[in-house]
């Protein structure tokens, strides 16, 4: 056996390579807008989810702190269309905000708008609803996408019981989310299949 049959050279030839740099780009072109579509639809939920544990949170901060809680999705000068909510507890008792009562639920919000300390919703996602008529249990769907009894804001009683209403979230891609508060604190998130709210 001559030492050039006893070398076996193993390997890609460059044509080879090539042949697998197209393909795995043509995977990734035709994979690409699926995988935008389902971070926007996985931001979107999150968001919904944020919310309605925003909305526990403050159930249980009102319970605990023997006060009221109110979730406020349009606090001071902001309207919802700031897309920003903020969680405080009514230290005094007048059922209005007061400067420093937003740092009273030791929740530590990660976000900061016009002063408040509180919670933004992110890129792609916005308070309201697109292509929908109603909201789940044939709730009317207003303008801005927040409800509660003419209000923009959501308060607990010390006994957890709640202002009756919802808060609507769309995404960029069209999908809908709604979180439902009942008059007994209970919070229930839903998402629009297109045809009906689950």
């Amino acid at each position: 056996m001559t030492s050039s049959e006893s070398r076996k050279t193993t390997g890609f030839t460059l044509v080879e390579l090539l042949i697998v740099i197209a393909m795995i780009g043509i995977v990734i072109t035709i994979g690409a807008p699926s995988f935008n579509g389902f971070i926007r639809e996985n931001r979107l939920k999150y968001s919904a989810r944020s919310v309605a544990v925003s909305l526990q949170t403050a159930r249980l901060r009102a319970i605990s702190a023997n006060r009221r809680c109110f979730v406020d999705f349009a606090p001071g000068s902001l309207t919802p269309a700031d897309s920003f909510y903020t969680i405080w507890l009514d230290q005094d008792g007048d059922l209005a905000f007061d400067n420093g009562e937003d740092d009273s639920t030791y929740l530590s919000p990660p976000d900061t708008k016009d002063g408040f300390s509180g919670y933004k919703l992110p890129a792609g996602v916005s308070f309201g609803a697109s292509g929908v008529g109603t909201g789940p249990e044939s709730i009317s769907i207003p303008g801005d996408g927040i409800d509660f009894g003419g209000s923009n804001k959501v308060g607990f009683t010390s006994r957890g019981l709640a202002t009756i209403g919802a808060v609507f979230i769309k995404g960029e891609s069209g999908s809908n989310y709604a979180v439902t508060v009942s008059g007994l604190g209970a919070v229930r998130t839903w998402r629009w299949s297109g045809s009906q709210w689950e």
